[in-house]
């Protein structure tokens, strides 16, 4: 029997191809969302759409100048999708590309002022900037717009933190947990948040439920050996250390951490060979900043 390949029965395939594409994307299966999108694409090369989520899947697998080039041809075809230039400020965000992220964003808005998530990523890229309270502003209105949404209030913790306010951020990170009990990276903020006020025990507490949400998170592991180091356990820190290492084995703080620890225990020699690798990696990463910390530590 000859295929029917009637524009009906094309627009129903696309159809279904896009929808099976939005809820693989929201199991956050990008991979498998990225084919459907494709094959969508394959049947009816002019679907907005398809273009549209299949530049949001791959903004999901970090590949974001393929991301934008999806988002391009979403805009071209359909200038008035704030979705799309929601997604396509995300990617210049990816690529570091913060003030052409904050103009699609502003886009986004205009086109929707009740896109909550692009109030959010509008407040991310300003904070990138150093527009720490311009920020605040965005994510508060996002919040405001979609208070059941984890991830603003987990944006706001962040920027409190980075405001230096680190007991007035943990109550936002508090309620990301309460709408989503399995966001490792709450876990991971309020952890963070926990150590710097000194509360080490409950950091480390939430340290290992990130870990066991997110078992190869390098930094989970970095962060809960500064906990132990400064509960007085340099030994247990340095375990907590080797790990990062093996996850990440260029993360320069992981490094200079074993090498504090490895000296509070008489390992001098040892300690200096972590601090020249920690000093080399900073050095080719052009980190000016911690490249003068680990000096004095040499």
């Amino acid at each position: 029997m000859a295929k029917d390949n009637s524009p009906k029965i094309i627009a129903k395939s696309v159809k279904r191809y896009i929808n099976n594409g939005k809820k693989l994307f929201e199991q956050e299966d990008y991979s498998n969302a990225i084919s459907n999108f494709d094959e969508a694409i394959l049947l009816n090369p002019d679907s907005a759409e398809a273009y549209c989520y299949r530049g949001a899947a791959k903004t999901k697998e970090l590949m974001y100048v393929e991301a934008v080039s999806d988002l391009d041809k979403a805009i071209s075809l359909d200038p008035d999708s704030a979705i799309a230039y929601n997604f396509r400020g995300v990617s210049k965000i990816g690529l570091e590309q913060y003030t052409e992220a904050i103009s699609d964003l502003n886009e986004a808005i205009r086109k929707d002022p009740d896109l909550a998530r692009a109030y959010n990523n509008r407040g991310l890229a300003k904070r990138k900037i150093g527009q720490h309270f311009e920020a605040l502003t965005d994510i508060e209105t996002a919040i405001r717009l979609d208070p059941k949404a984890p991830i603003p209030y987990n944006s706001r913790g962040t920027v409190k933190g980075e405001l230096g306010h680190p007991e007035a951020a943990i109550p936002d990170f508090d309620e990301v947990i309460r709408l989503d009990p399995n966001f490792a990276d709450a876990y991971y903020n309020r952890a963070v948040a926990k150590r710097l006020i000194g509360l080490y025990f409950e950091a480390i507490s939430d340290l290992e439920t990130t870990i066991h949400l997110k078992p190869e998170y390098s930094e989970a592991y970095i962060n809960r050996g500064v906990a132990k180091l400064c509960l007085g356990y340099p030994e247990a820190a340095i375990q907590d250390y080797d790990k990062a290492i093996s996850l990440n084995p260029d993360n320069i703080e992981a490094y200079a951490n074993r090498g504090v620890a490895k000296r509070e225990i008489g390992r001098t020699a040892e300690a200096k060979q972590d601090f020249q690798k920690a000093l080399n990696l900073a050095m080719s990463a052009g980190e000016s900043e911690l490249i003068d910390q680990i000096k004095k530590q040499i």
